[in-house]
């Protein structure tokens, strides 16, 4: 049995190109949604943090009459309070996607959630939500930022 040296087994260049041209084409189709899939991922964690400020807030109100207004990136002059950790959005205060203030007054209280710490959400915003249960967002409409 004799050798053929000659044949070389292998890709050539062009094959190479060729398959790195496919997977450039699926990760520019598959990046977007994955940054739109960790927005809404982000926006949820903002509208749970707004929903749990709310109920502190009716809480509070039940207690001892009042609202407290709510200031972001600080903890509330009562250290008691169980909003202390509440202000932001995610697993802690170095990854927070979106700070969540309230201000008194504007009925009764509005709670506001602003994209913070470099995360931007260009469909959505800064989402809002008052006493009355009334839901918006400011760049988007409050059936899509909210659902």
């Amino acid at each position: 049995m004799i050798l053929d040296r000659t044949k070389q087994n292998g890709f050539t260049l062009i094959e190479l190109m060729i398959v790195v041209a496919i997977v450039a084409i699926l990760a520019s189709v598959a990046y977007p949604s994955y940054i739109e899939y960790v927005r809404r991922g982000a926006r949820a964690e903002a509208r749970a943090a707004m929903l749990n400020m709310a109920q502190y807030q009716e809480r509070n109100f039940s207690d001892r009459g009042a609202y407290v207004d709510v200031v972001a990136g600080t903890t509330p002059a009562t250290p008691a309070a169980p909003w202390n950790s509440l202000n932001w959005s995610g697993s802690n205060y170095a990854s927070r996607k979106y700070d969540v203030t309230v201000a008194v007054g504007t009925p009764p209280f509005t709670i506001t959630a602003t994209p913070a710490n470099g995360h931007a959400d260009p469909s959505c915003a800064n989402l809002t939500l008052t006493n009355e249960g009334t839901k918006n967002s400011s760049a988007g409409t409050a059936a899509t930022c909210w659902k």
